[in-house]
């Protein structure tokens, strides 16, 4: 028997028979309150259970309020789709790409979007993801062709890559790898190539890294303010 957090049933990568998620709520620093956890979450954790190579069943329990139990019956029944969240991190990961040379350019990288779960529910809810089909784009390069555009603009405005508009042409900088590599975000790149400065203290690198988009939702304690 394993008892473990939230955040261990997530990455653990054990076999089991049983798997029972005893409270369905997570607290979301972004939205600063307790939320039910995704379709995903609890695909991911209840996906322990019953592997074919060790199990020829499993069992999933789940522990939650009245209110939820329509939701996560739909969920297990596989009435409620579950959507992609590729379009918000779509200039990391892109630049991850580009990185390790997979695209050159902005017509692999449409090309690569085809390869992605995005680019399946694009077809199946394009309302959600702010357009509407269009029969002279049935494999909806357009799109693709827009969303590239949209993060290669993003990545050379926080230098990490150089983004020729006329050939297409995507090549890594040193600051791009070094996103890549550490998983830093591009909105935290650009705020390093903005206020870096050749000569600053201890206390301005301190003030510099502190704006960085990873520490957005780091709490603080009120007995740790003095100290920081």
């Amino acid at each position: 028997m394993l008892c473990s957090t939230a955040t261990l049933a997530w990455g653990v990568n054990l076999p089991a028979h049983t798997v029972i998620l005893k409270g369905t709520q997570v607290y979301s620093p972004e939205k600063g309150k307790w939320i039910e956890l995704s379709p995903q979450d609890v695909l991911q954790m209840m996906g322990r259970a019953g592997r074919p190579q060790y199990d020829t069943e499993g069992e999933g329990i789940i522990l939650t309020n009245h209110s939820e139990l329509q939701y996560y019956l739909s969920m297990n029944n596989m009435q409620l789709p579950i959507e992609s969240q590729m379009i918000s991190q779509l200039a990391d990961q892109m630049c991850a790409e580009i990185v390790l040379g997979s695209i050159a350019n902005t017509k692999e990288a449409v090309n690569w979007l085809a390869y992605t779960y995005l680019y399946v529910r694009m077809f199946r809810n394009p309302e959600l993801y702010g357009f509407e089909m269009n029969k002279s784009d049935p494999t909806l390069i357009g799109r693709r062709h827009d969303l590239v555009h949209a993060a290669a603009t993003l990545l050379a405005r926080s230098n990490m890559v150089r983004y020729d508009k006329t050939s297409g042409s995507l090549q890594a900088t040193a600051l791009g790898k070094i996103a890549s590599h550490y998983y830093i975000k591009h909105q935290s790149m650009q705020v390093y190539s903005e206020h870096l400065k050749p000569h600053m203290n201890q206390i301005d690198i301190f003030r510099l890294f502190s704006l960085s988009k990873e520490f957005s939702f780091v709490p603080i304690r009120e007995n740790e303010k003095l100290e920081l």
